[in-house]
């Protein structure tokens, strides 16, 4: 890991006039963005946030926000920071420019001070663990160590002076070095002394160089001394650092970065770029140089914070031809850049030479189109001309006439040697090996407009590509037609290319490849379109490359394998942007080709902003997705730092959740997926967004969970989460709940209640007025019908004694009068059950056992009556109806069933009367019981009725063979008779 060193003089210096741009990725933050200002001192931490100290305090940066830090529960003890250092296990220890020091580990600061041993009011330059693990400080009067708390002044033993130091710094083989007024000096691991080195002297910073060698800058005398030979014997590089430098850094690729006042100076082993204010940073004296695990380099300015990073794809500078061009690749390594030859790029300036001079009209000396056969003859294309290079000799070649200041397309040579040429607006011409033209648009077959994109190969033969999505193929002299109907959905084809057996055509719309008989779609696993393609490259490895709108693309060998086995298939892939040096969109029709390989492997490519070349083979390892962290969770506008456990306010119905990834080369890479346990189905893609929302959230445990991305798409196994609770209000409570549960089901006992009362009432009126009735009927046949009677019998019998007593008539009136008697007995007894409610001490079971007795065949066995439960008096007419119909249901057991055995079951509860009545008969066909009861029998409904009048419930259960069973049921408030009296719900 990198780290920054502060000088001690901030005197003006000038770099090297001649110094280009530093050819870095470039990005910067200033206090409009929210970066702290003259930091002097940065660090990382093993979780990945980058640390940021100077006079306005410490800092934190995630990639994307800077924030204040401010400890919980505790203060730092100054504003004025001096120096940062990570230790592995997590810990931050921070000097303080006026004295004292502080460890910041797990979120506890820990504050040391004069009363810990340290120097009072003496600044911290640099805090440091030696190889055994003790930890030294550096201060103005001398050098400390920490010994269980308290912080001792280095003994006379360890030999160093008691002067002023300045850095600290533990090599790869774990030595530790202190640099002081008076010199550098070392501790072996294992030593109990320092050694001084030669030559020590120095007031300014320490180097690890990768190759193993340790530096030192003599701020003094602004030079570089070289303490230590490399490790493996290598030739030391020499570096040429003039004048003085307020910050160092070697990085790990061992080049040297130098912050001046005017800007930032990159050293390497053959050039020096220079960044200043006018090129893009941030201000000017760059006091601190820092480089973070990823390889970054940041810079603090008197204004901001600057990044610097490796691209993958880097700008060809080309003064003379600036803008879009057409591109051919030569044998060296080169291109051919509209009418220039660009050499290889290598570590000097880039050479690019005219193929011919400049024309007065300078539209005319841009190139639309460049295409070189596979002679190896160059042809290239512009407004209205057409050149040819062979060899050393280039010449133009002569237009069919009538086509003046045309705009070429596209070219391509046939297997016969013919060149096509598309000439915009004027046709399709060949140009053939004699020299001579042949307009080709509108003959055997071919549309009558020039095409815009052109490919031959001699495995595939010559391919023409046009708007609308159609392609035409020569093969064997016969030209066959692809639109979309046969899958070539790309709008406007763009380009043409062939590899191998592939075939593809790529355009407005997309990409489509040749399958089978037709063409099949390609598309991203996002719905990436892919739009917009005026390039494609299918590489020796099988990797298709794309110059397209959004980006340039690149679609591994095992996707598009994965996609001719299954058409439709989603590939996989990769893109390039800004954030990989690549500005600007690909060009739209013209030039043409915008995309080509170099004999170098390297790929080349031309966009709205310029030139641009890569290789395609170096591809950054996959890095491990980033460590995720959720920072605050809270009511929108109101959340509060999230620690595990935190439980949140009553009341709390919307969750804003704050989060981030700490990626700092490409935070604009970093997706982002959540999930509320409990609330959320599936994963919510947030994109690159660092917040999620909830509303209508109850009270609850939760869990909530999210997942960042790596800069390839790729996710972690594991998502970070955050357990949360969040306390109920008074009426979310479980007590109110259960107590408002409670309510309801008294409330609705007592409506149930009410209502069974109100239906007992009703059934009451009814049978009372039922009983009143017959109780006058009664009166009314006793006073009239029966007196009647009695007196005409009276009557008949005085006229019948004055007959003789042998008389036959006599004897017929006496016989006459007999039968009377019966009549009048009869009608009494009917009276009498009319006023059955008089019954006297007889129950319902003392009913039912005579009911049964009354229909029991002289051979048959008497019911058995068996009763549960405290006996209670029934209505009278409710024990008439009860026991009509358990002497129905006995007697059709007697009559129908042949049952040996007839149980009668009276069960007695509070809430309601249950009568069973059981035999063991041949049971009931179930076309019976469907039908409700035999033909011409009436007594099925009969006891339905019976049962509907009292509203009881009468069940029937019987099988063929294994008896029948009834069960009338009935609410207790109905059928129990009860003394009458008032309540709050009604009259009983």
């Amino acid at each position: 890991m990198g780290r920054w060193r502060l000088l001690a003089c901030l005197l003006p210096a000038a770099a090297p006039a001649s110094a280009a741009t530093i050819d870095l990725h470039h990005a910067s933050w200033t206090a409009r963005d929210g970066a702290p200002q003259m930091v002097i001192t940065m660090a990382q931490t093993s979780d990945g946030w980058l640390w940021l100290g100077g006079s306005a305090g410490l800092f934190r940066f995630d990639g994307v926000r800077f924030e204040r830090y401010a400890p919980p529960g505790a203060a730092l003890p100054a504003n004025g920071i001096s120096i940062l250092s990570a230790r592995p296990s997590g810990a931050l220890w921070i000097g303080y420019r006026f004295g004292g020091a502080s460890v910041l580990e797990q979120g506890r600061l820990r504050n040391y001070d004069e009363r810990d041993g340290l120097p009072a009011h003496s600044p911290v330059w640099g805090l440091e663990q030696d190889g055994a693990g003790r930890t030294w400080a550096a201060t103005s009067h001398g050098m400390f160590h920490l010994e269980q708390g308290r912080w001792l002044a280095a003994e006379p033993s360890w030999r160093l002076p008691r002067t002023g130091y300045k850095t600290l710094m533990r090599d790869r083989q774990g030595v530790f070095w202190a640099q002081g007024n008076e010199g550098v000096y070392a501790l072996a691991p294992g030593a109990t002394s320092f050694v001084k080195s030669v030559p020590g002297t120095g007031t300014g910073v320490l180097f690890d160089v990768p190759d193993g060698s340790i530096w030192s800058w003599d701020g003094l005398h602004n030079r570089l001394n070289r303490l230590t030979r490399p490790a493996n014997g290598a030739r030391p590089r020499v570096w040429d650092v003039r004048g003085d430098a307020a910050s160092m850094l070697f990085d790990r690729a061992g080049d040297l970065w130098v912050g001046r006042q005017q800007g930032l100076e990159y050293h390497t082993a053959g050039a020096v770029a220079t960044t200043e204010p006018q090129h893009g940073l941030s201000g000017s004296n760059v006091a601190a140089i820092f480089e973070d695990r990823e390889g970054n380099i940041w810079a603090s300015t008197s204004n901001g914070i600057d990044r610097f990073r490796r691209k993958r794809v880097s700008a060809v500078p080309l003064a003379q031809s600036p803008g879009t061009q057409a591109l051919a690749a030569d044998d060296d390594g080169g291109a051919w850049v509209g009418r220039y030859h660009v050499a290889r790029p290598g570590a000097g300036a880039t050479v690019a030479t005219a193929l011919w001079p400049p024309v007065p009209a300078a539209w005319r000396n841009f190139v639309t189109c460049a295409y070189r056969d596979p002679d190896g003859v160059l042809w290239v294309g512009g407004y209205g001309g057409l050149w040819r290079k062979r060899g050393g000799d280039v010449r133009p070649v002569a237009l069919p006439p009538g086509t003046d200041g045309v705009v070429i397309h596209s070219m391509a040579r046939d297997r016969a040697g013919g060149l096509w040429v598309s000439l915009g607006q004027r046709g399709l011409y060949r140009l053939g090996p004699d020299g001579g033209w042949q307009r080709k648009d509108g003959v055997a077959g071919l549309p009558d407009e020039p095409p815009r994109a052109m490919a031959h190969a001699d495995a595939a033969g010559l391919w023409l590509g046009y708007p609308r999505g159609r392609l035409l193929h020569l093969e064997d002299g016969l030209w066959r037609r692809y639109g979309p109907a046969q899958g070539v959905g790309v709008g406007m084809v763009m380009a043409v290319h062939l590899r191998g057996a592939h075939v593809w055509a790529g355009g407005e719309n997309g990409l489509a490849l040749r399958h089978g008989g037709g063409f099949i779609g390609v598309a991203g696993v996002d719905g990436q379109a892919f739009e917009g393609i005026s390039g494609i490259v299918e590489l020796d490895d099988g990797d298709l490359w794309l110059n397209a709108a959004a980006g340039l693309f690149r679609i591994p060998a095992a996707e598009i394998a994965l996609l001719q086995a299954a058409p439709g298939h989603r590939v996989g892939y990769e893109r390039l942007d800004s954030l990989d040096g690549l500005d600007g969109n690909a060009p739209v029709l013209l030039p043409t080709p915008s995309l080509i390989p170099a004999a170098d492997h390297h790929l080349w490519l031309t966009t709205t902003t310029g030139v641009f070349r890569f290789d395609p083979a170096r591809r950054p390892a996959p890095q491990p997705a980033p460590p995720v962290l959720i920072r605050a969770i809270g009511a929108p506008g109101r959340p509060r730092p999230a620690v595990a456990g935190v439980r949140l306010a009553p009341g709390t119905g919307t969750l804003q959740v704050d989060y981030t990834a700490l990626a700092l080369a490409m935070p604009e890479r970093v997706r982002f997926r959540y999930r509320l346990a409990g609330v959320d189905r599936d994963w919510q893609d947030a994109g690159a967004r660092r917040t999620a929302y909830y509303s209508n959230v109850g009270p609850g445990d939760y869990r909530f969970e999210v997942m960042a991305s790596n800069y390839d798409g790729q996710w972690p196994r594991e998502p970070g989460t955050l357990e949360f609770s969040i306390a109920p209000t008074a009426t979310e409570t479980w007590w109110f709940k259960s107590l408002c549960a409670l309510a309801l089901l008294t409330a609705g006992w007592l409506l149930y209640r009410w209502r069974t009362r109100q239906l007992a009432l009703r059934l009451a009126g009814r049978l009372e007025e039922r009983l009143f009735e017959r109780e006058r009927i009664a009166r009314e046949l006793h006073d009239t019908l029966l007196q009647s009677v009695q007196g005409l019998i009276l009557h008949v019998h005085a006229a019948a004694t004055r007959l003789p007593p042998p008389e036959p008539a006599r004897l017929l009136i006496e016989q006459a009068l007999l039968r009377a008697d019966d009549v009048l007995h009869e009608g009494r007894e009917r009276v009498r059950d009319l006023r059955c409610h008089d019954t006297g001490p007889r129950g319902l079971a003392e009913a039912l056992a005579a009911a049964g007795a009354h229909s029991q065949p002289p051979d048959a066995p008497a019911p058995r009556l068996l009763v549960t439960g405290k006996a209670r008096a029934l209505h009278p007419i409710v024990q008439e109806e009860v026991v009509a119909i358990a002497g129905e249901a006995i007697a059709n057991a007697h009559r129908h069933a042949a049952a040996g055995r007839i149980d009668v079951q009276l069960d007695y509860s509070a809430a309601e009367l249950r009568l069973r009545v059981i035999d063991d008969g041949v049971g009931i066909a179930p076309e019976v019981m469907a039908a409700g009861g035999r033909q011409q029998h009436w007594g099925f409904s009969g006891m339905r009725e019976r049962a509907e009048r009292i509203q009881a419930r009468l069940d029937l259960r019987s099988q063929v063979g294994m008896g029948t069973e009834w069960q009338l049921t009935l609410d207790g408030g109905l059928a129990y008779r009860t003394v009458r009296r008032r309540s709050w719900f009604g009259a009983d």
